[in-house]
């Protein structure tokens, strides 16, 4: 047995080592936007996620802040007894790569926490059962992300759903009809039509 595990490349993981789904919904939670699609960018490219993808869709600079959020909360959750400790990175860096000499060309996720975060995501994407309550905290969070004081952001929040109902029901409306359920899941799918 000592023999096999001596043997196991370098970052890989045993099922013991393992996260639970839960664990990996609850980093979801406590990391920002970026760092969420820099995981969601993992999970769907099978464990690998290209800087450079990342950079195209969510800008220039904003690595650097996903990352730390991520090891952050790596170590919170580690230092709680809610994170194992022996997965010390869900995301690791292949360093600097062909656009550049700092820029990260890649980053790779663990196989054995791939379909653990795949899981994760559609949990923590699984559309809210009609809370509104539930709305205007995720969109007050986003405006603190943006460096708004908390109450400020519940104001901006409040103001901006009060503002925009009309036109988010119907988009809701014209989303459930043209897409199926399953597309909800992930935010960031398009749908022809």
């Amino acid at each position: 047995m000592y023999a096999l595990v001596a043997r196991l490349p370098a970052g890989a993981l045993t099922a013991g080592d393992t996260p639970t789904i839960e664990a990996a919904a609850e980093l979801l939670d406590r990391v920002t936007l970026d760092a969420r699609h820099l995981i969601r960018l993992a999970v769907e490219g099978d464990g690998r996620a290209l800087g450079a993808d990342f950079r195209a869709q969510r800008g220039e600079g904003r690595l650097n802040g996903a990352t730390t959020s991520l090891t952050c909360a790596v170590k919170a959750l580690s230092k709680e007894g809610r994170w194992p400790a022996s997965v010390p990175g869900v995301l690791i860096s292949t360093k600097a790569g062909p656009e550049g000499y700092r820029k990260t060309h890649a980053f790779t996720m663990p196989s054995a926490l791939v379909p653990v975060f795949r899981a994760a995501l559609r949990r923590h994407d699984k559309p809210a059962d009609g809370n509104p309550e539930a709305a205007l905290g995720h969109l007050a969070e986003l405006y603190e992300e943006m460096g708004r004081p908390a109450h400020i952001a519940r104001e901006l929040a409040q103001d901006f759903l009060e503002r925009h109902a009309g036109d988010l029901a119907v988009w809701a409306g014209h989303r459930m009809a043209k897409s199926p359920p399953d597309s909800l899941l992930d935010p960031f799918q398009t749908t022809e039509g």
